[in-house]
């Protein structure tokens, strides 16, 4: 009896953790600027749902700030969890100054112990920060500076395990949002 108890509380622990994660599908209207990332580049980021209430445009003394958000799609970008931002800054007359404060900004990661490398190819200048935790939290952002444009792209997450949380691939996080970041970069 204790056997076929212990096997059924198995079986529901390994069903719960293994669904789908996510929300249904909204139909979230977002700031125009956000639409420069394709369906395809959010397919590969598991974040399909557009989240309106994590998405604004503000008008700033200097420029623009556009802030763009997306989750996971039940049933379609699968188990674990994913979320990603996407925050524009344009008309920045300290564009250089701002990117290197925003990096900075990243490096202070108090749950984790971040890492930055530079990017090639990516804008003027680029950057990635990883921030992987004692968790199955990963945090990977990156950071594009073209002409007097900031691109911030935020991508974070974890996978399910079989009876745990793990963590999830860094280069698939990384190619992920390197994606988008191309993507808006090469747009605005």
């Amino acid at each position: 009896m204790l056997v076929l108890a212990g096997l059924i509380t198995g079986l529901v622990l390994y069903l719960n953790i293994n669904k789908d994660s996510g929300t249904s599908r909204r139909a979230d209207e977002l700031p125009s600027v956000c639409g420069n990332v394709s369906e395809a580049a959010l397919a590969k980021a598991r974040t399909t749902n557009p989240n309106g209430l994590g998405s604004r445009e503000t008008e700033l003394s200097d420029g623009t700030r556009t802030s763009c958000s997306w989750n996971q799609t039940k049933g379609v970008d699968g188990k674990g969890h994913r979320s990603t931002d996407v925050y524009v800054s344009s008309e920045q007359e300290q564009a250089e100054a701002d990117f290197d404060r925003i990096v900075a900004q990243h490096m202070l990661n108090k749950e984790g112990t971040p890492q930055m490398k530079p990017l090639e190819g990516l804008g003027d200048k680029a950057a990635v920060v990883l921030v992987e935790t004692d968790s199955a939290f990963t945090e990977i952002s990156i950071i594009v500076r073209k002409d007097d444009a900031i691109v911030e792209v935020d991508h974070l997450g974890w996978d399910a395990g079989l009876f745990s949380n793990t963590s999830p691939d860094v280069a698939e996080l990384e190619a992920a949002a390197r994606g988008i970041a191309e993507e808006m970069a090469a747009k605005i």
